[in-house]
């Protein structure tokens, strides 16, 4: 396997699990969507972008491995466009019946995307079985980066979708995170989370799908995949990322005391 991706192929990174990634080299910033199949149905994870040359890369890609009319369930992790909002142009391509997931507070603004199926709410602890039993975990993560945020366990695979989580942003499509990394999720994660005890609460959450399940690779909806063996590290970097600095700047700009 090789240590890039492109715009023309999805690539297998655990048996029946697929990288649909899409970079953005405007901004540093890649969105991979991730697709599972198990026998005759499978599984959208963060459909993607509606952006015209990020929705025809990620299509692309889907028919490369399965007829899309074989994704019977889209699971939405959290509400941003960059992730969800191609849902209603894939709606017209995949099983008639689809079910589209998501927390429950991300249902609320989710809706708006104007998909024609309603969106299931799910919450902490929920499953998901599909094709020949395999079964998808859910686990709330609020407020990293929005209330309604959550990740998915494969449990056939032991790949953690984290969504935000462990995300980064990365100028180049590296498949796997390497020793640049730590920064790259500090620039990302750092940024965009506003709160610590969010953050704390949403890796002591994947700590405990560890310590029950095992992870063998976490799947971040941007950056870089962490391999097993680099998992320790990257947990304790993230551990020690100081977030919300944008309000420190401003408060100091405009002579605030919090």
């Amino acid at each position: 396997m090789g240590t890039n991706y492109n715009n023309r192929d999805a690539i297998e990174i655990a048996p029946g699990v697929f990288h649909l990634g899409v970079q953005d080299s405007n901004f540093s910033f890649s969105n991979i969507p991730y697709l599972v199949v198990d026998g005759e149905e499978a599984v959208l994870i963060d459909p993607g972008s509606a952006k015209k040359d990020f929705f025809e890369v990620i299509l692309r890609k889907i028919e490369s491995v399965i007829d899309p009319k074989k994704i019977r369930h889209m699971i939405v992790q959290h509400q941003d466009p960059d992730l969800c909002a191609a849902m209603p142009l894939l709606e017209e391509m995949v099983h008639q019946d689809v079910e589209i997931r998501a927390p429950l507070e991300a249902q609320i603004l989710v809706q708006h995307y104007g998909c024609a199926h309603n969106v299931i709410p799910v919450d902490d602890g929920e499953t998901l079985s599909f094709g020949n039993g395999r079964t998808l975990v859910f686990a709330m993560t609020p407020y990293c980066h929005f209330i309604g945020n959550m990740v998915t366990y494969d449990t056939k695979t032991k790949v953690l979708f984290s969504s935000d989580a462990f995300g980064g942003f990365t100028g180049e499509n590296e498949l796997y995170a390497g020793e640049h990394y730590p920064l790259q999720l500090a620039t990302f994660l750092g940024h965009y989370l506003g709160s610590k005890r969010a953050l704390t609460y949403a890796l002591k959450r994947i700590e405990l799908l560890e310590s029950t399940h095992g992870i063998e690779l976490i799947a971040p909806q941007h950056g870089c995949l962490i391999k097993k063996e680099k998992i320790p590290a990257f947990m304790e970097a993230a551990y020690d990322l100081e977030v919300g600095g944008e309000i420190d700047r401003l408060a100091a700009k405009n002579g605030i005391e919090i």
